[in-house]
């Protein structure tokens, strides 16, 4: 019996590992997309500036449209990071919570199968 329990709490704890492990490598990808974007929005606006240098002032388009659709990308990208990561914590919490429930009910079970073994020697 012991080591039925045993086996059962190795594999719920294995279980959760791998999950866990699999969503912390999740948020990883998000933040690595999220610094590849940014990175990617620097770049914009670094050949933004780099051809608007090269115009006549008198012939300068208008960049403050450039700048401004930089900007709101940047905003937005955050917005979705922000939100994308709150979903995946909350996920990894309620992963958590039900690992810490599961364990308690088998350990539960193991001290009343425990008890009762007890009571019948």
């Amino acid at each position: 019996m012991e080591l039925s329990f045993q086996r059962r709490l190795e594999e719920l704890e294995q279980d959760y590992t791998r999950t866990h492990k699999k969503q912390e490598e999740n948020l990883e990808e998000i933040y690595f997309q999220n610094r590849e974007f940014e990175k990617g929005l620097d770049d914009l606006a670094d050949r933004l500036r780099y051809v608007t240098s090269r115009y006549d002032s008198e012939q300068m388009p208008p960049v403050g449209k450039g700048y401004s659709i930089i900007s709101h990308a940047h905003e937005e990208g955050n917005y979705l990071v922000k939100q994308l990561t709150n979903e995946l914590e909350e996920e990894m919490e309620h992963t958590t919570q039900a690992y810490d429930k599961e364990r308690s009910r088998y350990e539960g079970d193991y001290l009343l199968a425990k008890k009762k073994e007890g009571e019948q020697l």
